[in-house]
């Protein structure tokens, strides 16, 4: 059985042109696995293709790719020796875009002395002077760990992560390192401007003058390469000071995607500039909050024509997963900004605009021909598919693909005669399919070696959202 493409086919789209119904048979939400004689995959399900509700359709892929979307019979009719993945009454998305992690340090618990006092990240790091409390976290350096916390975003849905600390065939990763487990490269540059309250001392607040410091890039990418850096993470002058110095910088040097990560402090006057000049805004409001007690405008950025992106930080101040980064940024946006924001608004955070901040939009983020098939199928219990897909939790999530292989999926979902072997690694009410021995350890050392750190599925002891916190379902 092959679930991932192999044999060239059908390339043009069939327009969608059946409405969402359910049948009695398609009321299960399990997934049917008809097994197909070719290496060629169909996905069937409700489809989020970025209009309002959803539509029945079906996706082929083919190589890893999407070669078609469309009406279910016009699909299998075109390439009728497929595997067919019948997802019944469930919902497809395109896989999540978590466009700012930092996989190798986001295997531990906040650290319990962690307040919102902090107005510039180099104070929680202990490079502002002694009155300002050091946060204590640990680097996850052992694979086994590493592995453990991509898998913790893949069973949530993500299909491609932002940061340094990639583990190669689980998810796709994008960061700045020349490694092969980078699949996408990305100039992640965590601080541009080195420990920024030193490089900027001496300047006045508010500061008028030119731009004096340029941000440090990365000397193994060409100069096309998407950058991704943090700006303005905090609420002083300083933090202010790198969103007009990095601006100042793109501004004057066009020609390559752009991004700015976090934005706390960016002011008034460098939001209006954010769409004119084509910077994506990655914003973590969980880890803002838990450290600063603050996060950036954002519909002051969407309404300077601005794309805005999301992504989870790390585990020492941010959240666990998408889910939960969507829950904070909901109770922000329903008691600072009056709803402003909607369901698919945030979908589009994880998705097309997550792929566009990172130069890859024409790769993933759609379900569209042309893109890789990463896909998540997940258990719709609103009447809004947008809405109910950010308000799950993990436990929703039915399967997870990357390139059109099926990585993760729950077990009450599938008959597990249907599966391939790999797919025997029972993670809770999850599966996992994965050869453990390309990585050097079994399934049950990966379990073993892990009962300390971040769970999997629960939010125990995640860092605080503050006064946004909302419940979870």
């Amino acid at each position: 059985m092959a679930f991932r493409g192999g044999l060239p086919g059908v390339v043009s789209t069939v327009a969608l042109a059946v409405p969402l119904s359910v049948s009695i048979a398609e009321a299960v939400n399990r997934c049917d696995v008809s097994p197909g004689r070719s290496s060629e995959t169909i996905v069937v399900g409700n489809l989020l293709l970025g209009a309002e509700g959803a539509d029945r359709g079906a996706v082929l892929v083919v190589d890893g790719r999407i070669a078609a979307v469309g009406e279910p019979e016009d699909v299998r009719s075109s390439a009728p020796e497929a595997t067919v993945i019948d997802c019944g009454s469930l919902h497809v998305s395109p896989g999540f875009i978590n466009a700012h992690e930092h996989p190798r340090s986001s295997g531990g618990f906040p650290d319990p002395g962690m307040r919102p006092a902090y107005s510039h990240r180099d104070e929680w790091q202990g490079n502002a002077g002694a009155e300002h409390y050091e946060l204590q976290w640990a680097a996850a350096e052992d694979p086994i760990h590493q592995f453990w916390i991509e898998l913790r975003h893949l069973l949530a849905g993500t299909t491609t992560l932002a940061g340094s600390g990639a583990v190669p065939g689980l998810l796709k990763n994008a960061s700045w390192r020349d490694e092969p487990a980078y699949v996408y490269p990305a100039d992640t540059r965590t601080f541009p401007y080195g420990v920024a309250t030193e490089t900027f001392a001496g300047l006045p607040c508010p500061y008028e003058g030119p731009s004096t410091f340029d941000p440090a890039l990365g000397r193994d990418f060409p100069p096309t390469a998407p950058y991704t850096p943090h700006i303005a993470e905090g609420t002083n002058c300083t933090a202010a000071l790198e969103g007009r110095f990095y601006l100042d910088y793109v501004a004057r040097n066009p020609g390559r995607r752009y991004a700015l990560v976090h934005g706390v402090g960016l002011d008034a006057a460098s939001i209006e500039r954010l769409g004119d000049l084509d910077v994506t805004l990655v914003w973590s409001p969980r880890s803002n909050l838990a450290l600063y007690g603050a996060t950036v405008d954002i519909p002051a950025a969407l309404r300077a024509g601005a794309r805005v992106a999301i992504g989870t930080d790390w585990s020492y101040s941010g959240s666990y997963n998408l889910f939960e980064e969507f829950r904070c940024a909901e109770g922000v946006d329903r008691e600072l900004w009056d709803d402003y924001l909607s369901a698919r608004d945030l979908w589009r955070m994880a998705t097309e605009h997550a792929a566009y901040a990172l130069g890859i939009e024409r790769l993933t983020g759609k379900l569209e021909p042309g893109l890789a098939a990463d896909v998540l199928v997940f258990e719709n219990r609103a009447d809004d598919p947008y809405a109910g897909l950010v308000d799950s939790t993990a436990a929703d999530v039915v399967a997870t693909f990357v390139d059109g292989e099926l990585v993760s999926g729950r077990s009450d979902a599938f008959d597990a005669a249907q599966l391939p072997a790999t797919c025997g690694n029972a993670i809770g009410e999850h599966f996992l399919c994965v050869e453990h021995a390309e990585y050097g350890f079994g399934h049950d050392e990966l379990l073993q070696a892990n009962e300390q750190a971040v769970p999997l599925f629960s939010n125990e002891r995640q860092a605080s959202c503050g006064a946004f916190e909302r419940p979870r379902r």
